[in-house]
């Protein structure tokens, strides 16, 4: 009688610990993208975060995320298109619905990705851009695993050899080490 009831309490804590278990953390990918070359990046930086155990990640345009989904990720990796030298007026508008009353982004971990139509269009000015909307609300800033992203991920995707193509595989490498270096970082602060 004695072991049915200790088996009886091992099955009822064991079954309350998965109740009541921790989800892993959650990074939220999101993006802009009128050409599909954001969304490839995105993909990537997708395919860098899922390389990193212990973790789950959302993948979707902006226009699909939800208030929740902001809340509730442990971090936020947007793109944008260069427009304008400018992040899009609505990667703009997404950023402007974050909620900001009672600061409840402060501590989340933000990083960005951006696609230029050439050289020198803007790409880091859009990246000083976003990342600045997401210090302004308290989020803690990753860049890019090589030097050459030590801003965030970017692609160049209309001039020169990038011209009518599809995104180069060096800047879908850099968006994958973005997201691995986001994704490993999430791990260590959680």
């Amino acid at each position: 009688m004695k072991t049915l009831v200790h088996l009886f309490f091992i099955l009822t804590l064991g079954f309350s610990q998965a109740l009541f278990a921790q989800s892993p953390p959650t990074i939220l990918i999101t993006y802009h993208s009128q050409s599909g070359k954001t969304q490839a990046m995105a993909e990537a930086v997708a395919k860098g975060v899922a390389e990193v155990q212990c973790l789950e990640y959302i993948l979707k345009p902006i226009a699909d995320v939800t208030e929740d989904e902001i809340l509730n990720a442990s971090a936020i990796i947007l793109g944008s298109p260069v427009y304008n030298a400018n992040m899009t007026p609505e990667v703009q508008a997404f950023i402007n619905s974050w909620p900001f009353e009672g600061r409840p982004l402060k501590d989340k971990i933000g990083a960005v990705f951006v696609t230029g139509g050439g050289f020198s269009i803007g790409e880091e000015a859009v990246m000083f851009s976003m990342i600045r909307a997401m210090m302004i609300h308290g989020m803690i800033i990753v860049g890019g695993d090589e030097l050459e992203a030590a801003f965030g991920a970017s692609a160049i995707t209309g001039e020169g050899d990038f011209a009518d193509k599809e995104v180069n595989e060096l800047f879908l490498k850099k968006a994958e080490g973005l997201g691995r270096r986001v994704g490993g970082f999430v791990l260590k602060v959680n």
